[in-house]
């Protein structure tokens, strides 16, 4: 029989991980929680993970779905449930006691062991257990994964891709996050929802809000649009943002919030509920684009808006979604309901 290898010291932090992924589920370790810890590692294969738009904060948002409450989506697989072993069985004296693993996380890490001899390591890593996981078609690790709506032939390209200088990038590379139509002006917007660049914050709101990194913001529309009103203010020049940066975040994280439905859908609330101000503009024949290059261009004068921006962005709170504050700015003569109008050739209230 051969010995049991030991994990690395970067795939000990991923067995840590997992085990605090399994939040308010059954107790027992799968597939699908060794997984969203692997994401969140440093090192080759969390990259590949998170250039294929499998983040940790996309993960564990589908996983907190999966897991939480009566409601809970139920999982196709089963995970190997009724093989489940000790840790210790599986992993020696590495393994925590108490703790139980699912069949398939039994077998994934065997398999990553495996993986490790035939490479001649004297220990598995976390790129050993990304590719012993995905193995396993029927494992929760790919569930979740597809749930999140990346393939996993996606990211065993990407880990398979060059590092470095040399590596693939953009829309033709594999396994690459961006898609073909997505405006790279969103970009930024997409990278902060799904964790990769989050959003810059003062040091004292970063320590008020510990893993900030990993909160799924289109869960909370009305504090991402103040973050993104933030962020397109400032790549646009300004230090603080009028109500027509407040309309463009509406726009940006309307549009990139339809792109990733679960994450905006998380607990069961209707995206388009959270997004209804974004709703409404489109519905207006608005899109961010548009509204981006007409006031880039300059075409469109603005006076003063008549209340302070943070007046309407205080009026709204996250479980109303944003459908109140798109209310507040066109009902006034706001910089914001200008450049509307300006775009529309009418009364943005008109049907």
């Amino acid at each position: 029989m051969e010995t049991t290898l030991e994990p690395d010291w970067r795939t000990l932090g991923v067995l840590g991980a997992a085990r605090g992924a399994r939040g308010g589920g059954d107790g027992r370790l799968g597939t699908e929680h060794l997984l969203a810890a692997v994401a969140g590692a440093k090192g080759p294969a969390g990259e590949a993970l998170t250039a294929a738009g499998a983040t940790a904060t996309a993960l564990l948002a589908v996983l907190r779905d999966r897991q939480g409450g009566a409601d809970a989506t139920r999982w196709d697989s089963d995970d190997g449930a009724g093989a489940s072993v000790p840790a210790r069985d599986a992993l020696g004296p590495t393994g925590e006691r108490g703790v139980l693993l699912s069949g398939a996380a039994a077998r994934a890490l065997t398999g990553a062991m495996e993986r490790a001899r035939q490479d001649g390591e004297r220990k598995f890593s976390a790129e050993h257990l990304l590719r012993a996981l995905l193995a396993d078609p029927h494992a929760r690790a790919v569930e979740l994964l597809r749930a999140a709506g990346v393939a996993p032939g996606a990211v065993l390209e990407r880990l398979a891709a060059p590092a470095g200088p040399d590596a693939p990038d953009g829309p033709g590379a594999p396994g690459a996050p961006d898609r073909d139509d997505l405006d790279p002006l969103l970009r930024p917007t997409r990278d902060a929802l799904l964790g990769r660049t989050p959003y810059r914050l003062p040091r004292w709101k970063r320590l008020l809000v510990p893993g900030f990194a990993k909160v799924n913001i289109a869960a909370a529309p009305m504090a991402w649009v103040r973050l993104e009103a933030d962020g397109q203010a400032q790549r646009l020049g300004r230090r603080a943002p009028g109500t027509e940066h407040v309309l463009l975040a509406v726009l940006a994280v309307h549009e990139v919030a339809c792109r990733h439905p679960q994450l905006a859908g998380e607990g069961g609330a209707d995206p388009a509920e959270r997004h209804a101000g974004g709703v409404r503009l489109a519905r207006l024949g608005l899109d961010y684009a548009r509204a981006h290059a007409a006031l880039t261009a300059g075409r469109v004068p603005l006076a003063a808006d008549p209340r302070a921006v943070e007046a309407y962005l205080s009026g709204a709170a996250d479980r109303q979604g944003t459908g109140p504050l798109v209310e507040a700015l066109l009902s006034e003569e706001t910089r914001a309901r200008r450049l509307v109008e300006a775009l529309r050739g009418d009364r943005p209230d008109r049907p």
